[in-house]
């Protein structure tokens, strides 16, 4: 009942100017604000890591600016600013948000931008067209208002809608700069500046209001978010395209490392080899290992890995918070694998581990708990040079949305030799291993928080590509024609 009245609510605030829209938005405002920070309090690792000494007086002053929002909440918008901005202030990818309502109807200049290759695009969803009166598809968007565009953006978004601090959400969510939930009163930008072929042009924005439906149900390219199979093909080419949409579907990947192996002669005579990991959230980063070593081989992996374990860092290691909450989230994660199945097994097997741990440290939330799983000690026993059993290129095609554990495999695939290419992937983190806390009290929003820390070196947080893709991320046959050009070159 609450949630078909807030339902109601919502669409009569869209509708109708804020002050005349009767709702309960401050009431659920406030108490939705206290729970997440509740819930940040007693789970983020941020607030015992003694890398950031300072982040509790972080959490305290985004808990008093949330507050202060909460106070003055009229609208489902307001809502939003209180509570996404909370968790947005904490730059933290694994600090997750995910409202579960949406707008009935919207507002937007008939076309979105598309972030790539460090600048931002025209691009339309499916299903609209270029009529002809606004900016040519693909043209770049350079200004709006008199405003340089990479200013507006930051000012309108950061903080708000997405983490303007990082590459890979710049790319992924400049398109919302385009799209108004309100209805009524002046357009939020009046003009715009765009440059096509070396020519620039200025268009006045005509702002329609369309179906929220018909615009989200596209969104996926401009997020990274297309959703790929975990599966394997040849190219007309004759390369071998390796698709990994997901590293958390562990039947379906342990179903192609099979038929993987079983076939190898598929691999050692492809004249190179794809790794697809676009749009890959992540899941269980021992996959690139387990990967790298069907292609590359046992020994040259375990000869490479011994080398990397050898270098001395101090950045490494795994470490949870221990208070009761973390205990019994990691207990309902380690049930949650478990009723999966028994590909899951050790997955579950893991947590239920780490919940022992936790729950038996002496020192409680005093102390950090150590994970030895992340561990690199170096070997006093020589390492013998073996090289790879595969030696024709291998490319690792990585975007935005390649989050992650996503990242971690890509880079044990960089590290044995294969090349990144298309944009910059999206961020890994230091905090981890997420866990849902109590939902929010007025049911508006999916939440989750990191519970551990994960000591690794600042330039392995993300992947930059050697060779960047200019086009859309999604133009699937553009890319394999690039890459199969990319492979013949590198073999002539």
């Amino acid at each position: 009942m609450l949630r078909a009245l807030i339902s109601l609510l919502f669409c009569v605030a869209v509708a109708l100017p804020a002050e005349a829209a009767p709702s309960p938005w401050k009431q659920l405002t406030v108490v939705d604000v206290e729970r997440l920070h509740r819930s940040v309090v007693d789970l983020h690792p941020g607030m015992r890591d003694p890398d950031t000494p300072d982040f509790a007086a972080r959490v305290a002053a985004a808990y008093q600016t949330a507050k202060t929002r909460a106070e003055a909440a009229k609208t489902y918008a307001d809502w939003l600013a209180a509570t996404q901005g909370f968790m947005l202030s904490f730059r933290d990818g694994h600090t997750i948000f995910r409202p579960s309502l949406s707008p009935t109807r919207v507002r937007w200049p008939g076309f979105l931008i598309d972030g790539r290759a460090g600048g931002w695009v025209v691009r339309r969803p499916a299903g609209f067209v270029d009529d002809g009166a606004g900016p040519i598809e693909g043209a770049r968007i350079t200004a709006c208002d008199g405003i340089p565009i990479d200013k507006l953006l930051k000012a309108r978004l950061d903080g708000i809608e997405a983490d303007w601090s990082k590459e890979p959400e710049r790319i992924r969510q400049a398109y919302r700069l385009m799209l108004d939930t309100r209805i009524e009163g002046a357009a939020p930008l009046s003009e715009c500046v765009f440059e096509w072929q070396g020519q620039v042009k200025g268009y006045k924005l005509s702002w329609q209001i369309t179906p929220w439906s018909s615009l989200s149900s596209g969104l996926a390219p401009y997020l990274r978010r297309v959703v790929r199979p975990i599966s394997m093909r040849t190219l007309a080419s004759g390369g071998e395209w390796i698709s990994l949409g997901s590293f958390g579907d562990e039947t379906k990947l342990e179903a192609l490392a099979k038929s993987m192996e079983s076939a190898p002669d598929n691999l050692s005579t492809a004249p190179f080899i794809v790794f697809d990991l676009r749009g890959n959230g992540g899941g269980n980063s021992t996959w690139g290992e387990r990967f790298a070593r069907i292609v590359w081989g046992e020994a040259a992996v375990a000869y490479r890995t011994a080398e990397i374990d050898g270098r001395p860092s101090q950045r490494a290691g795994k470490y949870f918070r221990a208070t009761p909450e973390v205990a019994r989230a990691a207990r309902a994660e380690a049930t949650e694998f478990k009723a999966q199945g028994p590909n899951y097994a050790s997955v579950a097997s893991y947590w239920y581990e780490i919940a022992h741990r936790i729950a038996a440290s002496p020192d409680g939330d005093r102390k950090l708990v150590h994970d030895p799983c992340c561990d690199r000690t170096p070997s006093d026993v020589p390492i013998t040079t073996v090289p790879n059993a595969y030696n024709k290129p291998v490319y690792v095609l990585i975007d935005a949305g390649c989050f992650s554990s996503c990242v971690l495999a890509a880079n044990r695939l960089i590290e044995q030799g294969a090349i990144a290419i298309g944009e910059t992937s999206g961020q890994n983190e230091e905090y981890g291993e997420i866990v849902t806390p109590p939902p929010l009290p007025s049911g508006l929003a999916r939440y989750f928080l990191p519970i551990s820390i994960i000591r690794q070196p600042s330039e392995t947080l993300r992947v930059v590509p050697k060779m960047r893709w200019e086009g859309a991320m999604d133009a699937d046959g553009e890319i394999e024609t690039w890459i199969a050009k990319m492979a013949r070159n590198s073999m002539s």
